[in-house]
């Protein structure tokens, strides 16, 4: 494995469990077996690395995203597919949703800007699609947003940070079932 990733995925786990700033360079240089002047040589400091793991995992749950959305053939699959998917990743990667759920990293935005814009284009498009043919409700971005994946992504948190015990997937059919039914057009 490259030593890049060795640093990201050790970082990771260091970043998720104890936070950025109680994270000592040495604790990931550790864990990942490397020398302190390999460590430099890919990141400069800390911020940059944690800024690499951030956007590392965006990318990861934005790709897992799209795909849920691609593999659907109409508007309730998709809706229900994407909180699905949501919930799965949020289980199958618990440091890196936690990672995402923290605070965004100083100096992020305009890194994050280009591929946050393209996914949310991306989405954005595919909702259109199927609201122009009247299956879903015509909404706001944001009002959109918060009813499609705010009960999953409060769940996530909540489970995340051990007040919830039931896995995210086991109460995925039926958050997913709660999305759909607030964001179909029932008209």
């Amino acid at each position: 494995m490259p030593i890049q990733d060795l640093l990201l995925d050790a970082a990771e786990g260091h970043f998720a469990r104890r936070g950025v700033l109680a994270t000592r360079l040495s604790d990931i240089r550790a864990e990942a077996g490397v020398s302190v002047g390999a460590v430099y040589h890919h990141f400069p400091n800390k911020e940059e690395l944690y800024i690499q793991v951030w956007l590392r995992a965006l990318t990861d749950y934005q790709d897992g995203f799209r795909t849920a959305l691609s593999e659907c053939a109409d508007a309730r699959s998709g809706v229900e597919g994407a909180v699905v998917r949501h919930l799965q990743w949020v289980s199958g990667h618990p440091q890196r949703a936690t990672i995402l759920t923290a605070p965004r990293p100083p100096g992020i935005d305009e890194r994050a800007d280009s591929p946050n814009a393209v996914f949310f284009r991306d989405v954005t498009h595919w909702w259109r699609v199927h609201e122009h043919y009247g299956t879903v409700r015509r909404l706001d971005f944001d009002v959109l947003y918060a009813l499609w994946l705010g009960p999953a992504q409060e769940y996530s948190r909540q489970w995340l940070a051990g007040a919830m015990t039931t896995d995210p997937t086991a109460v995925a059919p039926e958050l997913a079932r709660a999305a759909w039914n607030s964001l179909r057009n029932q008209e």
